[in-house]
């Protein structure tokens, strides 16, 4: 039996989002098959076994590490501790990453990225990277690092190819060279314009490096093609995420609501929803959310729904006359899976997504989901209104427009019992069919092997 490479996945977290699941899955796969793996992190929580924490903090300067242990030490006595870590990573702590940012330089002042190979106990066959822009990885160190071992770059959003933000929005600049940019505000948020500059830099750095790169949307795989930088990539592949499918499942929908605390009569509706969704300055909605919801209260006609917000506490400045369940973080997906079980829809509002976790969870477990076509989502749900030959999944709504989404979720839970019956039985064979975790787990398992074989080196 051929041996499995090594895999050294490096990620934000242990435990985030959706691109830390997808280093965590790779992970776990390679080992639950016998092969070596390590995860290597930003910052870790706890929930993985034997993840190695990336140490930024221990290689810094000797000046910049008294400073930081000036924090930690009066965080332990509960003094001032906010106030001394700014001063520690500020002008006086660490002075030349706070000119940068002052600037609009994007921040890659993270020593411990090139203590990266030496974390293992061995050097990895591979060498897999997942986000680079959540504050913890040096991106000058790319060029050694593909030297060293095969690379693997997997992209959750636009950020390498622009000059600082994860989304574009609106704005193509990021094609020709960023500058003058509309969005200085857009996560990651930078200070002054320098995005020319960062964009130049982001765009040696790849040049100068061996990546093979993988998106996991078709939209995102076009917008990383249009850019000057994919002629630097050795190679770019589209390689869809997914879920676990025994876990994501359907189940039984009383049993889910009782655990929640919701009504047990599946004649009331349960609209699930993540709490962010409703937040101001939120990637997931704001306040046309809030208004959408509220318009659906008027179209229900007095029909009663129950909203259960997920990640959310009963002290978020909204009222409705939807009651509310609140659901507090979730980190276990058997519990997220109850959430979905529980719910006769699930809503997704958003200004911009690549190809979110949640709406494939959701499908898995049978239910439907209205969501914004931004990204792509459209890849992932089948709306209502789709040609023949595709059983709907769901619907979807231009972002933005709290009349079509209060008119979607209307719609979707007005179908008659048989109808609602289809849906969630074409929901989960689609999920089957296409968001199977196995599937990513076989291709980027066989990709691996492709990298590091002696020849694959030789021509990279």
């Amino acid at each position: 039996m051929r041996r499995l490479p090594s895999v050294l996945q490096v990620s934000t977290a242990d435990v985030l989002g959706g691109a830390e699941r997808i280093a965590r899955q790779l992970h776990e796969a390679i080992v639950s098959q016998g092969g070596e793996s390590w995860l290597a992190v930003g910052r870790t929580e706890g929930h993985v076994r034997g993840a190695l924490t990336i140490p930024n903090d221990a290689l810094r300067s000797s000046w910049t590490r008294r400073w930081l242990g000036l924090a930690e030490r009066l965080e332990l006595r509960g003094l001032g501790a906010s106030l001394a870590a700014r001063i520690a990573r500020g002008p006086v702590g660490d002075p030349l990453r706070w000119a940068s940012g002052q600037v609009g330089i994007e921040d890659f002042h993270y020593p411990g990225t090139q203590a990266l190979l030496n974390l293992p106990p061995r050097t990895p066959d591979v060498l897999h990277l997942h986000n680079l822009h959540n504050q913890y990885f040096d991106v000058r160190r790319l060029p050694q690092l593909s030297a060293a071992v095969p690379t693997v770059l997997t992209l959750h959003d636009q950020w390498i190819v622009t000059g600082h933000c994860a989304h574009a929005l609106d704005c193509t600049r990021w094609e020709t060279g960023c500058g003058h940019c509309p969005h200085l505000d857009t996560y990651p948020s930078v200070l002054r314009d320098a995005t020319h500059y960062n964009w130049r830099r982001k765009h040696r750095l790849v040049a100068e490096s061996a990546l093979h790169v993988a998106v996991p949307s078709m939209w995102l795989y076009n917008l990383v093609a249009r850019s000057q930088m994919a002629q630097s990539f050795r190679s770019l592949r589209l390689i869809r995420q997914g879920v676990d499918l025994t876990v994501f499942s359907p189940g039984d929908r009383v049993a889910a609501r009782a655990r929640l605390g919701l009504p047990t009569d599946l004649n009331q509706p349960v609209v699930l929803l993540l709490a962010d969704s409703l937040r101001d300055g939120s990637w997931k909605g704001g306040a046309w959310v809030r208004e959408a919801l509220d318009r659906f209260v008027t179209k229900a006609q007095g029909r009663r729904a129950d909203l259960l917000a997920v990640g959310g506490t009963e002290g978020m400045n909204w009222t409705s006359s939807l009651p509310v369940c609140f659901v507090g973080a979730v980190h276990d997906d058997a519990t997220m899976a109850a959430c979905y079980r529980a719910a006769d829809v699930f809503v997704h509002p958003s200004r911009f997504e690549n190809y979110p976790n949640a709406i494939m969870e959701s499908i898995a477990c049978g239910t439907p989901v209205v969501a914004t076509a931004v990204g792509g989502v459209p890849e992932q749900v089948r709306p209502i209104d789709s040609p023949a030959g595709h059983q709907p999944t769901g619907a979807l709504v231009p972002s933005f427009d709290a009349d079509g989404l209060a008119s979607a979720m209307e719609r979707l839970l007005t179908l008659d019992m048989a109808a609602r019956a289809r849906m969630r039985a074409a929901a989960r064979e689609d999920a089957q069919l296409r968001f199977d975790t196995r599937d990513m787990v076989r291709t980027y398992l066989a990709w691996y092997s492709q990298l590091s074989t002696p020849q694959a080196q030789e021509s990279a």
